[in-house]
């Protein structure tokens, strides 16, 4: 009996001390870290910049034929998951006229080309953004196909202009939303709780069988 509340105490221990993470499911997402784009498939005026630590994946537009450029990766999202897709980037724009024409989007974009869009933007000049972007279970069910790719895309409306724009993103990290799940404090608690309900028991037993021998 006494091994039986050693091994649950010390799994209280283990479940009080255990890690609280979700792996991501981008692959080779840390471009400041990486410099590379391995993993992506890209269009357009599309590269790395920078040195380890500091690099981007940087995309461009600059009038015909540059008027778009995209970096994309496929991924595979589990069923009744929700995730969270966690952004940082830079946006710059060489304004030379009078119309912001050109925009940056982060999309979702299937087999079927269903599009669901999770953000864009028109820009209108240097920024740095973070963003913190959620994908829900249910708005991807609602699509037949799910085959998904996560899609960067710059565009220059407007073809035959003087402006010029550029994304640069540092990195990109896709995570499972935790789930509504006991704590690990909490399993503890109950671990240590049932020990103490079968020490108990153990001991009213040994009462009633030494009551009977009388």
């Amino acid at each position: 009996m006494k091994k039986v509340i050693k091994s649950i105490a010390l799994l209280g221990v283990l479940l009080l001390n255990a890690p609280q993470a979700f792996s991501g499911v981008i692959t080779n997402g840390d471009f400041a870290n990486s410099c590379t784009l391995t993993s992506w498939e890209q269009f357009g005026d599309v590269n790395i910049s920078g040195s380890v630590g500091n690099c981007t994946a940087e995309l461009s537009v600059n009038d015909f034929p540059d008027f778009e450029a995209e970096l994309w990766q496929g991924l595979a999202f589990d069923v009744d998951t929700d995730y969270e897709l966690l952004v940082s980037f830079n946006v710059d724009t060489t304004l030379l006229d009078t119309v912001f024409d050109d925009f940056f989007s982060i999309s979702l974009i299937n087999a079927d080309w269903d599009i669901l869009e999770l953000f864009s933007l028109n820009i209108a000049g240097a920024e740095s953004l973070s963003k913190s972007l959620t994908i829900s279970s249910t708005d991807l069910s609602s699509y037949a196909n799910q085959d998904w790719s996560l899609s960067f895309y710059l565009f220059d409306d407007i073809d035959f202009d003087d402006n010029s724009s550029t994304v640069s993103i540092s990195s990109v990290f896709l995570e499972e939303v935790a789930t509504d799940v006991p704590e690990p404090s909490s399993l503890a608690i109950f671990a240590l709780g049932l020990a103490g309900l079968m020490n108990r028991r153990k001991l009213a037993s040994e009462l009633v069988r030494k009551s009977i021998k009388k």
